[in-house]
């Protein structure tokens, strides 16, 4: 067993080290809080690729959090999140840009729905909001200002096989690159595609200790890892 949880342990990190990748708004998975308790953890969101609207390229980044989870109800958690996140800008008929690491968060909300313990199947509904706020980026006489806001609504089914929880789900979301240009000429640029496939894993280390592994496909190619505990 340890040999087992130190090889998933390794494969995790490995994904957090080389996934050169950018934004994502987990769905969390159906794992969620008891009525007042909590689940802390740490995360890293990524993007592989996420087009824009209108011929204006794409962007990428990275961006890690701490997470925090509060069961309200039985049925229902709000999630929050703080942390730090770039972006990279990759524009078409004009040079890249590359905005430095800077303040990153996140809100939403999970709500359980269809649940039987005898075939170990879960059903969650979930809202989720990132926002990340980058620093300024001079380039060509120019200062250039990015935030990046992403909102996703997600309906996820699991299914439990001992320490593995395998889920598949969809989500609708959005993600708007806004953009100012010498403080002025604000455009906000919106995602080309908003519909998408979740696929992700739960593994159980113990009772309380769990690795998150997420992806999502179709809106954009995305990554989530996180590691997490119930308290």
């Amino acid at each position: 067993m340890f040999y087992r949880n130190l090889f998933l342990c390794s494969i995790f990190i490995l994904v957090i080290l080389f996934a050169s990748v950018s934004y994502a708004a987990p769905a969390y998975g159906t794992h969620m809080p008891e009525g007042r308790h909590w689940i802390s953890g740490l995360e890293g969101s990524f993007i592989i690729d996420r087009d824009l609207d209108n011929d204006e390229g794409g962007t990428n980044g990275d961006r890690y959090f701490f997470t925090l989870s509060y069961g309200v109800f039985s049925w229902l958690s709000f999630d929050g999140k703080i942390g730090v996140g770039d972006v990279d800008w990759d524009r078409t008929g004009a040079d890249d840009l590359s905005y430095r690491t800077n303040f990153a968060g996140g809100y939403g909300f999970r709500i359980r729905g269809y649940e039987n313990q005898e075939w170990g199947v879960k059903n969650v509904v979930g809202f989720q909001h990132i926002s990340v706020h980058p620093e300024a980026k001079n380039q060509g006489g120019d200062k250039n200002e990015a935030i990046i806001d992403e909102w996703q609504a997600s309906v996820i089914v699991s299914k439990d096989i001992k320490d593995l929880v395998p889920y598949l789900g969809v989500r609708y979301g959005t993600l708007d690159f806004i953009k100012k240009t010498n403080e002025m000429n604000r455009k906000r640029i919106k995602a080309e595609h908003n519909y998408g496939l979740i696929i992700g894993l739960d593994y159980w280390l113990n009772e309380e200790l769990k690795l998150n592994l997420e992806g999502t496909f179709f809106d954009g190619e995305e990554v989530a890892v996180s590691i997490s505990y119930d308290f």
